[in-house]
């Protein structure tokens, strides 16, 4: 089919064992964990400081967020990381001002 512009997306790996490295929740497939899926039966995440669970795109360590293709569950389109990188945006305004 004739085109002048395409995008391609086939397949794809998370690129996260900088992530992993460093102490980050991941998956078994090395997508990071953010918000309710870093909680185990409600409970949440193992040597989580705070008295509050994480943001919806907060991971494991405290005020660091996750958005886009690299984070489980994601839509995994374009839209919706852009969407996701202007909510982190917000939650990182938000953690900042309780500092």
């Amino acid at each position: 089919m004739p085109t002048r512009w395409l995008f391609v997306c086939i397949g794809g790996d998370p690129q996260t064992q900088w992530a992993g490295a460093i102490g980050m929740a991941l998956d078994e497939a090395g997508y990071l964990l953010t918000g309710r899926d870093l909680l185990c039966d409600g409970a949440r995440p193992p040597h989580w400081p705070l008295d509050r669970e994480p943001y919806f795109l907060e991971t494991n360590i405290p005020g660091v967020f996750a958005a886009g293709d690299v984070r489980h569950g994601a839509v995994r389109r374009c839209a919706s990381a852009v969407g996701e990188g202007a909510m982190a945006v917000a939650f990182v305004h938000r953690v900042l001002k309780m500092c």
